[in-house]
């Protein structure tokens, strides 16, 4: 199995990852949609960005990913370099933990459509699937 980093990257810049436009939104879209920032398909291609149930697991992997290892550690090195107190460390990191998640939820979007593709780059339209599944 070989990752396509171009695909990867593609996505993750917020272009769909089968025809690389940018990813835009359909006028009838719902407020929701708009303010998670994936649109459920690419309105160029068609490709479904939204697939069945379960799907959003991989973005949720993401999400918490990018905090426990990304974010939380500066806190770790900020109590070990003394410049927050442990109890301030705990609160910064429960606010984190509970209010960034919603706003890096779109990045975490973008990054598991790329993980995803990337490593099953057959799995896109040109590729040779169908665009409903």
């Amino acid at each position: 199995m070989s990752f396509r980093s171009d695909i990867f990257w593609r996505s993750a810049c917020g272009n769909c990852p089968d025809c690389g436009k940018p990813l835009r939104f359909a006028d009838s879209s719902t407020l929701f949609q708009r303010l998670s920032n994936i649109p459920d398909t690419c309105s160029n291609c068609g490709l479904v960005l939204r697939r069945k149930e379960g799907f959003f697991l991989g973005a949720m992997v993401w999400n918490y990913g990018l905090i426990a290892f990304g974010v939380l550690p500066i806190v770790l090195f900020s109590v070990k370099q003394q410049w927050l107190s442990i109890d301030s460390a705990v609160k910064l990191a429960i606010a984190v933990a509970l209010l960034l998640p919603p706003f890096i939820h779109a990045l975490a979007w973008r990054f598991w459509l790329g993980t995803y593709y990337g490593f099953l780059p057959d799995q896109l339209p040109s590729g040779g699937r169908r665009l409903d599944d």
